[in-house]
């Protein structure tokens, strides 16, 4: 579980040992997103959601658009065996969304 209330992890992407995952919570005016990168490597890797732009996030209520928002990446060091939560994002806010698809690319670096 990302913190309370919030939905189980999702697979977004793997690269070079490092898998990144998203977690969800929908509130009633906005949609929280939490990231977690998870390295199952030897050697301490640089994780990077958004991977120097924006994290995009499109919005549905009941499976129909309701708008695209977007964030600021962010980027973490995780070490070799360990794992890193991001402190969670608002993503379609006032949107009256109920479901949010992360649209971002990922960076591991070395």
């Amino acid at each position: 579980m990302a913190q309370t209330g919030f939905s189980k992890w999702y697979f977004q992407d793997e690269s070079d040992g490092v898998a990144v995952y998203y977690a969800v919570k929908v509130d009633r005016d906005e949609i929280r997103v939490a990231w977690k990168c998870v390295n199952t490597g030897v050697e301490a890797r640089a994780c990077s959601i958004g991977a120097g732009g924006d994290k995009t996030y499109l919005c549905r209520r009941d499976g129909v658009g309701a708008g695209v928002t977007s964030s600021l990446g962010e980027r973490a060091t995780v070490g070799a065996g360990r794992e890193y939560i991001f402190p969670s994002d608002f993503a379609c806010r006032g949107k009256a969304a109920n479901e949010v698809q992360p649209s971002v690319r990922i960076s591991i670096e070395r």
